[in-house]
């Protein structure tokens, strides 16, 4: 009998630690989200059109240019730190939008693998060494929420100074 009983207060202690688990992590109840408030469903004078004039639009973010790779040449390079690779450009542009906002310098990378196929690369920053873009991954990394490498690039060739004078 004092078996059973020690049994059942353990299969009861696992219940409540799962469905505290479960609640805290945001569950809930079947259908209890999407039920209106009390106060809301008996309410009938409210038009829908009301309510949906209430919330605020969502500006669209800016968006995030997307430039071809710089040829290979001997000289100086830039490092920056690479968070994420996509075939479609309209995913590289909407991830890096959610970067954006989060305050990354972000900028996208068209690049060609060997077979032809085009990629669209994600990358944050510009620093001179691999060292300064090493020292910078990790708080990057933080505030991405996602991993990433540092890469480097050679820097396209200097273009030549008009004869006219600087402005």
């Amino acid at each position: 009998m004092k078996k059973l009983l020690v049994g059942v207060l353990a299969l009861l202690l696992l219940l409540v630690a799962f469905a505290g688990g479960y609640f805290l992590a945001g569950g809930g109840m079947p259908g209890a989200a999407e039920d209106p408030a009390p106060a809301e469903a008996a309410a009938p004078s409210a038009a829908p059109q009301e309510t949906a004039k209430a919330e605020p639009e969502k500006a669209a973010p800016p968006p995030v240019p997307v430039r071809p790779i710089a040829p290979a040449k001997a000289g100086a390079a830039r490092f920056s730190i690479e968070l994420g690779v996509f075939r479609s450009a309209e995913n590289a542009r909407d991830f890096a939008a959610v970067l954006a906002e989060r305050g990354l310098p972000v900028e996208i990378v068209e690049t060609m693998d060997a077979a032809g196929g085009q990629w669209f690369r994600v990358r944050a920053g510009a620093f001179a060494d691999r060292w300064q873009a090493e020292a910078r991954r990790p708080s990057f990394e933080r505030t991405a929420g996602i991993g990433g490498v540092v890469v480097e690039e050679p820097l396209p060739a200097a273009l030549p100074a008009k004869a006219g004078g600087g402005e």
